[in-house]
Parts: C-alpha cells; structure tokens; sequence
C-alpha cells in the first residue's frame, strides 16, 4: 500500500462501474482496491488499513446494510458509504441511520463523489477525536446528559440529517453549532434560520432566491450545515422544493447556481417530535422521512436535576472570573422550575453576577420571571447600574441609546442569535433586522 496515499476499498459486482470508479478515484490522487462481494471484501479488510469503503446495497453473497453494521462494529474509524439505485432514498436513509456516513445515487455524480470523499477524509484526518471537556448545558454525569454525549460522539463522522428535539431554552440551536463545529464541514461558517421568524412568502426567498444583498441561504450553506428551527412553519410546497433540492442534490431550477452541485448537511431543530407535523398536517410526510434520521434528545433540566450543582458550576465558570454562590441561594435555584431551562439559569445567573457586590452571589441577587418577592428586591440597584441618564440629549436620541444598549444586551445573551434575541425583546426578526442596520450594530 502507498503510504501516501489514503487507502479506498471499492465493492460492486459491475465490473463497469467498479472499472469507472476506481480509474476516477486514482485520477483523484487516491490508492485504490476493488472487490465484487462482499466475501472477499472483508478479507481486504482484515489484511490492510483502508481510509474509505465505498459498496453497493445490493450484492451476490450478502446485503450492502448488514455489511454497513458489520464496518461500523469491526471499524468504527473508517467511514462507508453506500450505493443506491436511482430514486432509492429508503435504503440509503436506513443506511444512514446505520452509521454509513453518506450515500451516492446511481447514475454516479463525480462531483458528488469528490465532495463526499472530500467531507470523509476530513473526519479521518482528525474529526474522530475525542472532544473537549463537556461545558454549560452538556455538563453533568445524569444517564440522560451521558446518553445524549454519547450519541454525539458516535454521529461525528455522518453526514446525515439531524433532528434536535428538546423543550424551550434547551440550547437546541447551540447542540447544532457544536455539531457542526465537530464535523467536516466546520471550515464554513453554519447557516441558521428559524423558520418561525418571517412570513411563508419570505421564507421560501430566504432559501431559494438571491437578493440585492444576499444569496439564497441554500447557496451560503453549500459545502456547510444548513440549521433550521420550526420547519413545520414553512409551506407545503415550500417543503416540496426543498426535498426535492435535497434528494437531487441539486439546487432550484429558478436559482442562478442550479448549473452547481449542492451539497448541504441539515439540522433541524424542534420542540416536538417531528412527527406531530406530520399528524396534524404541518409538515410533509416524505420530508419527515428525508431528514428524520438522525435525533437527539436534549433533556430539560428537571429531567436532570442531580446535574444542577453542576450546571450552576459550569455556567458562572464561564460568566464570571471566580463568583461563588452561596448554599441559600443554590437551595433557590433548586426550588425554581426552570421553564425556560438552560438559556434562563444562564440569564439567571449573568444577572446575579452583575447585581452581587460580593465574591459570593446571595438568594437577594436572583432574578427569576417567577417569583416576583425575589425580583421586587432589586428594581432600583438594577436601574442605578444600567448607567442611563438622558442628560442634555434630545428624546429621540436617548431612545435610540436605550434601543441600542438592550439590542446589544439580548445579542450577547444569545450569542448573537437575532431571532432569539428578537424573542427576548418581543419584537419581530425583521423589526430587529432593521433596528440593527438603523443603529450601526454589527
């Protein structure tokens, strides 16, 4: 075996297309064997390291998904990928949820197969590696929070659609960045839109049709993650055009890149299982079955309270540089019911870091949106440190400081995320859209 070359195992019983492969996989720089069962695949595999498998489903002596289980067992770092007939997204959707880590149609797209294999040998270069120490919301030793860790650390190396579900504030659009930053595609920027945030009209230019200022988001996300929240707000034949831009791979016909080939990993994110939508009508039923292979359920915090000391730890180890919390006002926080969960202990407590006049954060310096004999203890400490004075600047001007300081705030509260931070304001995504492009906030 060339030792500079990644390795690739090649199985289909047509000699045609195992001849066309393997000549464009060495054109490609790679080092290259063929098999055509799966007999004697294995028997390669047991006798040399190989970087990348590519097979076929169907096979004389076996089938193609039992075969994806066994590499997935026997060589959990080596990614597979399948071969399906044209038009056949069941096998490769069953694939998938195997562990495959993508899947090509046939007639065979080369440069579909370049991108695939461009994505796979990024995560053999280094993606598997373990990942750093678990922080915020992911801490914690609850079967729950070590379930959902482990499954994160098993889907590192797939390219398959992922359905996040979990509660209010569950940080489900952050679990997708992290997914995305661990991925092959981390080298772009992730893509997100919360589908919930404009109307069905302006979502479906948001993802197929180039403005004056901006390229569609299926364009911006093209070799990168594309993040969706509340998909079941976009419309029915919105949902079509978007399966169909998935399943060819390809995107609109009305786009100006539709000459391009479109390869996106998708991320959804949701409150309820998906399949609710599809019960009352919401949400395509082929769509459903398109992106739901993956899921990972994000826990609410009452789902794990033996986590909270935890937590607590986690999150003013990452706000504050060395605030403590006393035991009295631990007590309160486990005596909160958290609707809003990980995002609301985390406004909690970067509120109680800027209130407390001490090292050590008090019962006194929690401000809960339940509870108002705790709130009612602090309005005027909280309005001295908010530092607004109107001075001798016109109203309007001192308004618009006002609007700027609190866009800014709830930005930074949600890692600058406008549609969240727009929800925290009350106020639309485009109304925000707008008050930042009038303020100068970048």
């Amino acid at each position: 075996m060339n030792q500079n070359k990644p390795k690739v195992l090649v199985i289909d019983d047509e000699a045609d297309i195992r001849h066309l492969l393997t000549m464009t996989l060495i054109q490609m720089g790679l080092d290259v064997s063929s098999s055509k069962d799966l007999t004697d695949a294995k028997k390669q595999l047991s006798e040399e390291q190989f970087h990348f498998c590519l097979t076929d489903l169907k096979l004389p002596d076996g089938n193609g998904l039992d075969f994806v289980k066994y590499v997935r067992k026997q060589y959990p770092h080596m990614p597979i990928a399948v071969i399906t007939a044209f038009g056949s997204t069941d096998n490769a959707i069953e694939a998938m949820k195997l562990g495959a880590f993508d899947f090509l149609a046939k007639p065979i797209d080369l440069s579909h197969l370049r991108q695939l294999l461009k994505h796979a040998f990024k995560y053999v270069d280094g993606k598997q590696v373990e990942p750093q120490a678990p922080f915020t919301f992911l801490a914690g030793r609850s079967e729950a929070i070590n379930k959902l860790r482990e499954k994160m650390v098993k889907i590192r190396g797939s390219q398959a659609p992922i359905v996040i579900e979990g509660e209010k504030g569950t940080e489900k659009e952050r679990l997708a960045q992290i997914l995305h930053e661990q991925s092959s595609r981390s080298d772009l920027a992730e893509v997100f839109l919360d589908c919930s945030s404009e109307d069905q009209e302006e979502l479906e230019h948001l993802l197929f049709n180039k403005d004056e200022q901006h390229d569609c988001l299926l364009f911006q996300a093209n070799n990168s993650t594309l993040i969706l929240s509340n998909i079941q707000h976009l419309s029915i034949i919105t949902q079509k055009k978007l399966l169909h831009a998935i399943e060819q791979k390809k995107f609109p016909i009305e786009s100006e890149h539709s000459d391009k080939p479109m390869d996106i990993r998708i991320i959804i994110c949701t409150e309820k299982p998906l399949i609710d939508y599809v019960h009352t009508n919401q949400l395509r039923d082929d769509l459903f079955f398109r992106l739901n292979v993956i899921q990972l359920k994000i826990p609410s915090i009452t789902q794990r309270l033996s986590d909270l000391d935890t937590l607590i730890d986690s999150y003013l180890e990452e706000l504050s540089d060395g605030k403590k919390i006393s035991a009295v006002a631990r007590d309160v926080l486990k005596n909160y019911e958290f609707p809003f969960n990980y995002r609301e202990l985390e406004n909690i407590l970067e509120k109680a870091c800027a209130l407390s006049e001490s090292d050590t954060i008090e019962a006194s310096d929690l401000i809960m949106a339940q509870g108002d004999e705790i709130e009612s203890t602090k309005p005027r400490q909280e309005q001295v440190k908010s530092g607004f004075s109107r001075g001798d600047l016109p109203l309007d001007q001192f308004i618009e400081k006002i609007e700027k300081a609190e866009i800014e705030k709830a930005l930074n509260e949600t890692r600058w995320n406008r549609t969240e931070a727009a929800k925290l304001l009350g106020i639309t995504f485009r109304t925000i859209r707008y008050k930042m492009k009038k303020l100068g906030i970048e």
